[in-house]
């Protein structure tokens, strides 16, 4: 991210809340992204102006976040986008918060504020002492077992929000929303459903014609602004990439629409040729929106400097890069075109999985949540679900590809220690992240997570079905429950719950028959003893 001229920024940390109770001081907290076009106009513009640089220093302890460094605390504190601009009390309490503001308003928003603390302070802290001993509210419910009407109440309300005029879900913005995509392949692959099918279908064949797709050097952009995918916002996400990657690849298998092939090497080439780092086999994290470059046909960009790349190594992105790796390897077979090294994009999978585990794993501290070059994770926060999640799903691909049972160990790194730090059975599923006695503010309140929930789930039943171990399933299945308890509030946003559960009545029972296993008929199977 920019600096936000002359503020002298701080991090997250404990000692910025000794110092703002100390001083009398409200936090201002600005949350935003390497690749946020509007995270940039807020440096060059509000985050510049003398009267805010002014009020920061001076009335204010500044503080600033990167989302995909700490999305834990995106989670806790997000206004509705990206840049949040909030102001916290000095407990971490939220007072004030909004996306965007320009100078004028952002320096009114800072000044109401300051009086409003410096006039009341003492009925704020008391206040403050009050809601401190009161409790926290936890999200997440326990529950038994899914429903069994669950998965069509998901399929009606992810099927409501589609849009048939201009291919995608909901109306605008048009984002990808690869959760979804996903469900629909899922549903189409478990149950022959041949309306998801088709919908995803045509959802994929307008992305990939639209202007979310850069036709000159490949990839997705990260979303259009207009309901017929248009006027693009001009981001390249790893993540969304891949996914998308998995998604082109998985439905020309099924399909072999040679127009889907074209798109899936697009992207590979775009992950090649802008993200990927030789000396480790991984990808960075995103490469820089960019109006002017964009549009600009091939020769014209050649004389152009391209947009910057964040060239930071994140656990999750990556491990759905390396998942992503191996379903375009069953796709497009074993050259990599593209990549330019004549390895198997199998081959490439296999070296950048192995890489998530030994330059990410830190043993009791779990899995780093990235790495800067020369790819050291130093400070990272590590033990954040989605990591585990992520990295055991890509484990489990790569045991699936390969048959190598060293991955099954990996998962069982990954797993073990989210079941061990991060699952509590009273809130029916996992936190997001492992608690620590120096957590304020909103880091105290446990945060249960509801994609990367459907996300672990799955992984626990995929390793539990292959390994055996009922005890892993039995905790996916009471996950399961935990979703069902809030799913039906979050309309086609309910997508992950769907596809874990596809996975837990119609899934593979593989070669072990566990208790409560629906997918397995009784007799079916041989539990095998875990793994040494």
């Amino acid at each position: 991210m920019g600096t936000g001229a002359e503020i002298l920024w701080n991090e997250w940390e404990p000692e910025v809340l000794s110092r703002a109770a100390a001083e009398g001081k409200l936090i201002f907290l600005d949350i935003g992204a390497t690749w946020c076009h509007w995270c940039h106009e807020l440096d060059r513009t509000s985050l510049s102006d003398p009267r805010v640089v002014k009020m920061l220093n001076e009335d204010f302890l500044p503080v600033r976040v990167d989302v995909d460094r700490r999305p834990d605390i995106n989670d806790r504190y997000n206004q509705g986008g990206w840049p949040t601009t909030a102001v916290l009390l000095p407990d971490g309490q939220l007072l004030a918060g909004a996306t965007y503001l320009p100078p004028d308003a952002l320096a009114g928003v800072l000044s109401r504020c300051r009086d409003f603390y410096r006039r009341d302070r003492a009925r704020v802290d008391e206040y403050m002492c009050v809601t401190a001993t009161s409790g926290k509210e936890e999200r997440g419910s326990a529950r038994g077992e899914p429903r069994p009407e669950d998965l069509a109440i998901v399929e009606h309300a992810v099927l409501a929000q589609y849009d048939p005029e201009h291919p995608g879900f909901f109306r605008e913005p048009k984002f990808p929303v690869t959760d979804i995509l996903f469900f629909l392949l899922d549903a189409w692959d478990a149950e022959g459903n041949p309306e998801m099918g088709e919908t995803l279908l045509r959802v994929l064949r307008t992305m990939a014609a639209s202007g979310v797709f850069d036709p000159v050097e490949g990839g997705f952009f990260r979303y259009a602004t207009r309901r017929d995918w248009s006027v693009p916002h001009y981001e390249k996400m790893l993540s969304d990439n891949a996914e998308l990657l998995s998604l082109y690849a998985s439905v020309y298998q099924k399909t072999k629409e040679a127009a889907f092939a074209s798109t899936g090497r697009d992207v590979l080439r775009f992950l090649f040729g802008k993200l990927h780092d030789p000396g480790t086999g991984a990808f960075f994290g995103s490469q820089d929106a960019d109006e002017t470059y964009y549009p600009l046909p091939a020769p014209e960009r050649a004389r152009r400097f391209p947009p910057a790349v964040d060239r930071t190594l994140f656990s999750e992105y990556n491990a759905r890069a390396a998942s992503a790796l191996i379903v375009a390897h069953r796709a497009f077979g074993a050259p990599a075109g593209a990549a330019g090294e004549g390895d198997s994009l199998l081959a490439r999978g296999e070296r950048l999985g192995r890489f998530l585990h030994d330059g990410f794993w830190r043993g009791e501290e779990g899995q780093a949540r990235y790495a800067e070059r020369p790819c050291v994770p130093g400070n990272a926060p590590s033990g954040l679900l989605a990591d585990h999640a992520s990295a055991a799903t890509a484990y489990l691909d790569l045991f699936d590809a390969t048959g190598k049972e060293e991955y099954l160990r990996f998962a069982e790194d990954a797993l073990a220690f989210a079941v061990s730090r991060l699952y509590r059975e009273e809130l029916g599923g996992f936190t997001d992240r492992r608690s620590s006695p120096e957590d304020f503010g909103g880091l105290a309140v446990p945060f249960v997570p509801f994609a990367a929930n459907a996300q672990a789930a799955c992984a626990l039943m995929r390793f539990a079905r292959a390994t055996g171990r009922a005890e892993y399933f039995a905790i996916a299945v009471r996950t399961l429950g935990g979703l069902s308890a809030g799913y039906d509030k979050r309309g086609a946003f309910a997508a992950p719950y769907g596809r874990a559960l596809l996975l837990y009545g119609k899934g593979k029972a593989g070669a072990a028959c566990l208790p409560g296993d629906p997918s397995c008929g009784a007799g079916r199977g041989t539990l095998h003893p875990p793994l040494p």
